[in-house]
């Protein structure tokens, strides 16, 4: 029973940095129209990878080296400027017509890239290190406990609430994308795109600053 505590309580809890705006739900809004509903499961996996990653990096204790001054700083302006990176990509190609959601004629994109970008766009947040550092720490601690089986299923629980919150976002967008193909689209895309060179532009500063 507490194991399955553990589960519950890891999958809500994993809805705090799930439904946060950030770069994995941007790129869940700009692919779905192409890729469809599958958009949503699939960046999802490579988010997954990114986290498994880091969760087996805390359990074995590895931790320690965030508390180096520099690290902060570090993250804060790589992960700024990939996500400037992002923004102005994405704005140019959508200004320059080279982004077109015409789902009839155009090749959806491919899983494994589907996979990459979920992964890339998890990487350059930099505030899911600092809620892996904080909130994702502390659940790892606490894990602990049940011996190798806890981190299993806290995993698990927490990566389920990125499934299933990203997969309804890429649902009811497909579900919904003859309302919003064309102007509108492109509009929602450049609005995404203004969202990462803002986020881009504060975490290089933090990062600068010391203060993420």
């Amino acid at each position: 029973m507490e194991l399955l505590s553990l589960f519950l309580l890891s999958f809500g809890v994993g809805f705090s940095g799930a439904m946060m705006p950030g770069p994995l739900l941007v790129v869940g809004i700009a692919e779905t129209p192409r890729s469809g509903w599958r958009t949503g499961p699939i960046t999802s996996l490579g988010h997954a990878v990114a986290e498994i990653g880091v969760v087996v990096v805390l359990s074995l204790g590895l931790v320690a080296v965030a508390d180096h001054p520099i690290i902060p700083r570090l993250i804060g302006i790589l992960g700024g400027a990939m996500l400037l990176l992002m923004g102005f990509s994405m704005a140019w190609d959508t200004i320059r017509g080279r982004v077109a959601y015409d789902t009839e004629n155009q090749q959806p994109t491919a899983g494994h890239k589907l996979a990459v970008k979920g992964f890339t766009a998890t990487l350059s947040n930099p505030y899911w290190f600092v809620w892996w550092a904080t909130t994702g720490l502390a659940f790892i601690t606490k894990s602990i406990k049940f011996g190798a089986v806890g981190p299993v299923v806290f995993y698990f629980g927490h990566i389920m609430s990125d499934f299933v919150w990203y997969s309804t976002v890429s649902l009811l967008l497909w579900k919904g994308k003859r309302l919003i193909m064309g102007t509108g689209l492109k509009v929602l895309i450049l609005i995404c795109a203004a969202f990462l060179l803002w986020l881009g532009v504060t975490f290089i500063i933090d990062g600068a600053r010391g203060t993420l």
